[in-house]
Order: structure tokens, then sequence, then C-alpha cells
């Protein structure tokens, strides 16, 4: 009987200690620990390293998700005891910082130049745990910067022809909401000058459509797909073209 109480307590000892052990880990907060910016061909990408758990998905909900008219964006990340100890970055023409709104919320803040950024796109990568934020750049792309394919397959751009002022493109989608897309035709500085919505069908979209008279300029062909959400880029392809020409 003393022997079977020894094993009992000695039993209950370990699991204690066990306990003791993942109790820091359990209760740990997450937190926003770092911020780094980078630039891209095709975007500003920040980076903002987090400690203490994973980014669930909607967790993250943008309130102000269009970067174009005056270079804002802001994206809450809302989770009980949620907090940010990242200092401020100002690189690539971005200024990121993190308020902390409240106990349950930090604000993800991105400013840059107006009219510099057209789309925020925003995914979070584990181990180590990160949530990536993407601000595509407005103005006609480079050669590099130039996209056929987006993530995953979600859009693909296979042909365009562009004249004075008609444009016939066509192309593939995968998992789109509701397979719908917006084929937009882009200005020399990053105004839209003409879109037009699609609905793919069988995997396969197409769109054909006049455009309004402009002067010969460099401009962009793109096929996007916006969250449902909120409003962020989802998907993108696009392409450099020459309008009015």
């Amino acid at each position: 009987m003393l022997g079977a109480m020894r094993r009992l307590a000695f039993a209950f000892g370990l699991a204690v200690v066990a306990t003791a052990g993942l109790a820091p880990q359990a209760s740990a907060a997450l937190t926003a620990r770092e911020i780094r910016i980078a630039d891209h061909p095709a975007f500003v990408r920040v980076v903002v390293d987090f400690t203490g758990g994973r980014v669930q998905p909607g967790e993250v909900n943008a309130t102000d998700p269009n970067p174009f008219p005056d270079g804002f964006v802001r994206l809450p990340l809302t989770r009980p005891g949620v907090r940010t100890t990242a200092d401020p970055v100002r690189e690539e023409g971005v200024f990121a910082r993190i308020a902390q709104t409240n106990s349950r919320r930090i604000t993800i803040r991105l400013t840059g130049t107006d009219r510099r950024f057209k789309y925020v796109q925003y995914f979070a990568l584990h181990g180590p745990e990160r949530l990536v934020l993407d601000l595509y750049k407005a103005r006609p792309p480079a050669s590099a910067a130039e996209i056929v394919r987006g993530r995953r397959g979600c859009l693909t751009l296979d042909t365009v022809q562009i004249g004075s002022d008609r444009v016939i493109a066509d192309g593939r989608e995968l998992n789109l909401f509701e397979h719908s897309l917006v084929v937009r035709l882009r200005r020399n500085g990053g105004r839209i000058h003409r879109q037009k919505p699609e609905t793919a069908f069988m995997r396969r979209w197409s769109t054909d459509f006049t455009y309004p008279p402009a002067t010969r300029q460099r401009g962009t062909l793109e096929a996007v797909a916006l969250s449902a959400k909120d409003g962020t880029l989802d998907c993108i392809v696009q392409v450099r073209v020459l309008m009015g020409g």
C-alpha cells in the first residue's frame, strides 16, 4: 500500500513539473516583434514577424484596403491579448508602424506616396511566423514586374491584343470567389482608364471592350480579383501595354 502511494505521489509530481514547463508557452501572447521592408519589381513587401502563436485566418481584416488615392492602408489584427513591441520602419518609400488599439487589437498602418500603389495583398507564413503585406506598384510594370500567372494559378493571362481604342484578352482562373474578376486598363500614372467585370466559365475567362480616346502612352492591362471579405487583393496578372497606339 505504501509503495503504491509513493508511486502515485511520484507520478503526480511529474505531472506538476510537466504542466509548469508548458505554462509559459500556453500563456504566451501573439506579439508583433519586428517590421522588415524590401523592394521587389512588382511590389514593395512589408513583413511583420510574430512570436507567441500563429496568425489565424479571419484575424486580419483591412479597414482601409485601397492605397491608390491617399497612400494609406490600415489592417487591424484582432485577438484577445495580442500586442506589439515592433518599432516603426521607414524604407523603400513606405512608412510602416503598428499601433496598440486595445487589449484585443493591434493595427498595422502603411503609408506611401499618393498614387504610388494600387493594391495591398496579405497572407501569413509559418515557421517562423510572419504576416506578409505586398503593396503593388501602380505605374506600368517593367518586364520583371509583369505577371502572367498569379499565385497558385489563381489567374493566368494567356493572350492580349490592344489597339488604339480596343482591348481583347483571355486566360484561365482557379478557385476565385464566384469565378469573378475585373479587367482594368490603367494609364501611365496608374489611374484606371477603363474596366470591365468578367465571370470565368469552365475555368476560362475572356474580355473584349473599347476604351475612350487616349494620348499615346505606356499603360497596364491587368486582371484582378479582390477579396469578398475586405476588398484587398486576392489575385492579379498584369502586363505593360501601349495605349492609343
